[in-house]
């Protein structure tokens, strides 16, 4: 009896839950909307930590120089070669006609006088003097002959040239010496060019002049 009642009540309720869903109006679902997605948030990725990159390094480059000057090549030393001297002159016997006169007109050459050549050496060697002393020949021309002890390096400054004597055998007695181109205070030296090379530096002096004594003038 009791499962009958039971019965009873299950099918009354099966068909009242038929019925309902008979009668039910669908109640339309409302849209889903559908959010779009968010973006994925990343953690920001860590800044590369760079090392800075070392300078370059360059050689220093050196600043342009003046090109040095070009060096001028000293002018070669040449060595001063000293040489002997020889001098030469004439020797003269004036006219008793121009004693007086500072004149060589109708003078007579006069061989055997002496005349000498005196050289003052240096006054740091304190040395005497150097005497060269030559004899006139026929034509009263006379020659000092070189030395070792006289070069030709400041001989015009060093040198002097003197009359000495007349000669010795001389028809013309008591010969006077004049200073006509200083045959007396005596002679500084003039370079004279020869015609042929020659060994020696050559140098000339006077012409010296001897007078004869006073004479008687016939007129």
């Amino acid at each position: 009896m009791a499962l009958s009642k039971v019965l009873v009540a299950v099918m009354l309720l099966v068909s009242l839950t038929t019925t309902v869903s008979a009668h039910l109006v669908p109640i339309p679902k409302p849209p889903v909307t559908v959010l779009p997605a968010s973006p994925p948030v990343y953690s920001p990725a860590p800044s590369p930590i760079y090392s800075p990159a070392p300078s370059p390094i360059y050689a220093p480059v050196p600043s342009p120089l003046a090109a040095p000057p070009t060096p001028v090549a000293s002018p070669p030393k040449y060595v001063i070669e000293k040489r002997q001297i020889a001098v030469q002159g004439v020797v003269y016997c004036k006219s008793c006609k121009y004693t007086a006169y500072n004149t060589l007109m109708e003078a007579t050459a006069l061989p055997g006088a002496t005349v000498k050549m005196v050289c003052a050496t240096s006054a740091k060697k304190k040395n005497k003097p150097v005497v060269l002393t030559a004899v006139t020949d026929k034509k009263g021309y006379f020659f000092v002959a070189p030395s070792k002890k006289v070069s030709h390096l400041g001989a015009q400054k060093r040198c002097k040239v003197f009359l000495v004597s007349p000669p010795k055998k001389s028809k013309v007695k008591s010969m006077i010496p004049t200073n006509m181109n200083q045959g007396l205070t005596g002679a500084y030296l003039m370079p004279t060019k020869p015609a042929k090379p020659l060994p020696f530096a050559l140098f000339t002096v006077g012409p010296f002049a001897y007078a004869p004594p006073p004479c008687k003038i016939i007129h």
